[in-house]
């Protein structure tokens, strides 16, 4: 069997430069806007570490600050893995040194995402542990390391301007210098839930393609069994899109792009597999 190309695409799509056709231009371009948002991501972290961990970074909660980054850049070599997989590389190459080569470096990556689903945990677990806050004046903290909570990895230091906003009684989080009201902290707890309930869906649906990825390679992958996985994927999908909303609304601008093309992207990888599928079966009964 010849290098798979996605041959309905090719067949469906005018082929473009170096014989991609415009659908693929579309898939390739999406991965790359999330390539580099996992350098947007590194910088999000980053800058949330002088104000969160005012101690420092170290070993034991590297996870914890920097969980977007490393789910993120796990997620983009996934990513492309199952592009090989299910678009470009042959059955017997799967099957071959490379395939094993392939789902060791997929083996990490799911560690590295299950570890990052903890660090989102973690970092529910530490926005939720709360004290009151001592001093209930924010205004007379300003200028003294304190900061407030605009939202989720975003703390500004406390000013004359700003510390007006917070309308008492004020809550510190534990261990640190960041203090809020009823408004931000109910914010904050939301997003870093929303955080939560996204990693895990995220987790449960790379499961399943991973399973119908074994099945189709070793031609298992039977029509019940898509029929079925296609409604979980659709709630999966609708939990995920919910989460995309939901940061356009209350979140940032980066969180919701970057869960669109998330979307999207393994919008594709679906597609892939129905498409290794129908050939497979068009091969089978030729």
């Amino acid at each position: 069997m010849t290098e798979r190309l996605n041959y309905i695409y090719l067949i469906k799509h005018k082929p473009l430069l170096a014989g991609l056709s415009a659908f693929q231009w579309f898939k390739y371009t999406i991965y790359a806007l999330l390539t580099y948002n996992l350098y947007l991501f590194i910088l999000e972290d980053t800058g949330a570490i002088p104000e969160a961990y005012p101690q420092g970074v170290n070993l034991n909660n590297l996870i914890e600050v920097y969980s977007a980054s490393i789910d993120t850049a796990s997620w983009v070599v996934l990513l492309l893995i199952f592009e090989l997989e299910t678009a470009i590389l042959s059955d017997e190459r799967l099957k071959s040194w490379q395939g094993y080569l392939l789902s060791s470096v997929k083996a990490v990556c799911y560690g590295f995402i299950c570890y990052a689903f903890y660090g989102y945990f973690s970092k529910y677990l530490s926005v939720t542990d709360l004290i009151p806050a001592a001093q209930q004046n924010a205004c007379a903290l300003s200028g003294q390391g304190w900061s407030l909570i605009h939202s989720l990895n975003e703390y500004p230091a406390i000013t004359p301007d700003n510390c007006k906003s917070l309308k008492g009684p004020l809550q510190q989080l534990n261990n640190t210098q960041i203090i809020g009201d009823d408004q931000s902290i109910t914010l904050l707890h939301n997003l870093a839930f929303v955080d939560v309930l996204n990693a895990g869906a995220w987790i449960v649906l790379v499961a399943l393609l991973q399973l119908e990825v074994i099945l189709q390679l070793y031609q298992k992958l039977s029509e019940g069994f898509l029929k079925s996985s296609k409604y979980i994927k659709f709630v999966l999908y609708l939990i995920l899109l919910g989460a995309a909303v939901y940061w356009w609304i209350d979140g940032s601008f980066l969180d919701f792009w970057d869960a669109f093309l998330w979307l999207v992207a393994f919008i594709f990888i679906d597609l892939n597999i129905l498409d290794w599928h129908e050939e497979t079966q068009e091969q089978a009964t030729a």
